[in-house]
């Protein structure tokens, strides 16, 4: 695993749990989906979308989610 990895997954993470503290998980999914879509680069977010599809154990419950819905979001722009 790259250090570049280990840093979009634990950033991730860290966004999951800052963001999500006192909201329901579907609200802590949107809103983790906004931020990353908002403020990290594409390569981040293909990073991520990588490690989702392949692996993914080290991402948080919100942060698997939210990869999910990145993915989705990903290859519907690519249609």
């Amino acid at each position: 695993m790259t250090t570049t990895l280990t840093s979009v997954i634990k950033m991730c993470n860290q966004i999951s749990d800052n963001i999500g503290l006192h909201l329901t998980s579907e609200q802590a999914v949107y809103k983790v989906v906004n931020h990353l879509q908002l403020f990290w680069a594409k390569s981040m977010k293909d990073d991520l979308i990588t490690y989702f599809q392949n692996d993914g154990t080290l991402l948080n419950e919100t942060s698997k989610k939210a990869a999910a819905q990145i993915t989705n979001l990903q290859s519907s722009y690519s249609d």
